[in-house]
């Protein structure tokens, strides 16, 4: 679907109602892992519409370009990945949770675009309801466990550094595994807050995190799998 929407990135993901959480995405994405910025690592939905997210109409369509305010995150992750647009199209919705797939595109969006949307919106989200239920859910427990198995192989701040991290965002993931705050990553390596969004953004899309809570948790358990390293031994990129 994503090759012939002709889009950059892909995601399908569901946002727990009532909650600003990033959700829990199934992602495709057109870019190699290296790429500046990251491959797409969250959905952008809850981010761009807020809480209008959760009352929007199932096959409807909501576009970057049309929303006046939104989260800085999603507004940092296009400029680095030279995108254009959000395409977000509400799939299903009930009192727990708001399922979306969003479309990111580099290029402004032409007349064979919006007809392409318009026409794929109501038949994606009408298939998703008519779905097997159970399969959004047991997609995500496969991803997880097959992101654990990788971790267990090749902890993230292991001297192979098999993220492919660069200097800065090894230090800033080592310190955040050391239990430091975000003020404290900050103020520790004198950043402006806009280069620490950077490097969380690509450490998020590296180590295939939703949320810093989860990101933190890789690696407390990567650092405590690799055991201590001086840090001239560690292939920075």
């Amino acid at each position: 679907m994503g090759l012939g929407a002709g889009v950059e990135a892909l995601a399908l993901v569901r946002y727990a109602k009532g909650d600003r959480a990033d959700g829990q995405p199934i992602i495709w994405d057109r870019a190699h892992a290296d790429v500046r910025g990251g491959r797409l690592y969250r959905g952008f939905a809850r981010a761009m519409l807020g809480p209008v997210l959760d009352a929007s109409r199932p096959g409807s369509i909501w576009f970057r370009s049309m929303v006046d305010e939104f989260s800085s995150d999603l507004s940092d992750f296009h400029a680095m990945r030279s995108m254009r647009e959000l395409a977000v199209v509400p799939l299903d919705a009930n009192d727990r949770f708001a399922d979306t797939m969003e479309f990111h595109f580099t290029d402004k969006l032409r007349n064979y675009h919006h007809l392409l949307l318009n026409s794929l919106a109501p038949v994606v989200s009408s298939t998703w309801r008519g779905r097997s239920k159970g399969l959004f859910t047991e997609s995500i427990l496969q991803k997880s466990a097959t992101r654990r198995e990788a971790e267990i192989q090749a902890p993230i701040l292991s001297p192979e550094n098999p993220a492919r991290l660069s200097r800065s965002e090894y230090r800033v993931g080592l310190m955040l595994s050391h239990g430091l705050q975000i003020g404290e990553v900050k103020s520790s390596l004198k950043i402006q807050e806009s280069t620490l969004r950077t490097h969380l953004s690509s450490l998020y899309a590296k180590t295939h995190s939703s949320s810093l809570s989860e990101l933190v948790y890789l690696l407390v358990s990567s650092r405590n799998a690799a055991g201590s390293m001086p840090r001239d031994r560690v292939r920075v990129r």
